[in-house]
């Protein structure tokens, strides 16, 4: 038999939160669980019975996973990102569960010329608090060396809080699951080596179902949203800034060729507010695609679809969602340009650089 004394494993903080929480809800709803025979909950709660809530977590020890994208192309990143990682697993709230390895990276967006990106995730448990995660984040970025000049610049370190549970979140300081991890090959690719079952929250995917996803849907981005003229403006913007790239981006109708697997030919395709449906060719109002583009505002739902037959089924996939015209024109270009080129730019993992063993 455990008792709940043996939870001491547990950050002090986090038995605590969840003990009010425990005690709260039993004095409002005087509704009492078993207590385990011989355990106390400390002097204030002594002989008391709790919800069996308290003990399913006592009993588990189960703490929020959390994981963790890592970045760097300054400086040495090799050791800085093995210098993070070791000083993150280090931390007394924070225990381990899965490293990934280390991909080399085609940087995308940004300032051109940039050195070839390192990138890795990490699984935790940790008795923090989304916010307060973030916050830890951002302080081992900063005395790593991180520094934020450009956007999408190069840089010492980036760790980034992908996922958080099945936490969805939308504040000025923390945006949960992280708005752009679901199209890019460099974050999904780690991530599956390590947490391909884990959901994220909006599509309701597995992680490996997304990756899945860029590697059998066709070439075929499809636009939605603001006026006519802005999802035609957009368009024709981002088809010329992609053949510096070798990327030809071609417009799509009934008549044209089929979306393709091709990585260096992608079609597209524009629809208004009342485009509802996806589905096979002939069966919906247009095709499922690659990516979704959205020129309206954030929202932490994905695209409703109403669904009129068999054939036509909501869109979980990829989604990028521009706050157009809240965003300039040429910002608005550049997000579906980094989109695109992240979908099809193949992370090539690094020999010889094993993460495993760093931490215990």
């Amino acid at each position: 038999m455990v008792s709940v004394g043996e939870s001491a494993s547990l950050p002090q903080k986090f038995e605590t939160r969840f003990l009010n929480k425990a005690v709260e809800e039993d004095k409002r709803q005087a509704v009492g669980g078993r207590r385990l025979q011989g355990s106390t909950v400390g002097d204030s709660c002594r002989g008391q019975d709790v919800p069996s809530t308290l003990f399913l977590i006592f009993w588990h020890g189960s703490m929020p996973k959390s994981l963790i994208g890592l970045g760097a192309n300054l400086q040495h990143p090799e050791k800085t990102i093995i210098d993070a990682v070791q000083r993150l697993g280090s931390l007394p709230d924070v225990k381990v569960f899965g490293l990934s390895r280390v991909y080399e990276t085609t940087p995308v967006g940004g300032p051109p010329g940039q050195n070839i990106f390192l990138n890795a995730a990490i699984l935790i448990e940790s008795a923090y608090e989304a916010s307060e995660l973030l916050a830890v984040l951002q302080q081992l970025e900063t005395a790593l060396g991180r520094t934020r000049d450009i956007r999408w610049g190069p840089r010492v370190i980036d760790l980034d809080l992908l996922l958080y549970d099945n936490l969805v979140n939308n504040s000025a300081k923390l945006i949960l699951p992280h708005p752009r991890m679901t199209f890019r090959r460099f974050v999904l690719h780690p991530s599956c080596d390590i947490a391909p079952d884990m959901v994220h929250p909006t599509t309701g995917l597995a992680l490996e179902k997304l990756l899945n996803h860029l590697n059998e849907t066709p070439n075929y981005i499809v636009f939605r949203g603001g006026t006519e003229k802005e999802r035609t403006t957009i368009m024709k913007a981002t088809r010329r800034e992609l053949l510096p790239h070798d990327i030809e981006l071609k417009g799509i109708s009934e008549s044209n060729i089929q979306p393709a697997l091709d990585s260096k030919t992608w079609l597209m395709d524009d629809c208004s507010e009342d485009c509802d449906t996806f589905g096979p060719k002939g069966e919906a109002k247009i095709q499922a695609p690659k990516l979704l583009v959205s020129l309206d505002p954030l929202t932490l739902e994905p695209p409703v679809r109403k669904i009129e037959n068999e054939h036509q089924v909501k869109f979980s996939g990829p989604h990028l969602q521009i706050g157009y015209p809240e965003f300039t024109q040429t910002a608005a270009v550049d997000e579906v340009v980094a989109a695109i080129l992240a979908m099809s730019l193949i992370p090539v993992p690094v020999s010889n650089f094993p993460l495993q063993g760093l931490v215990s």
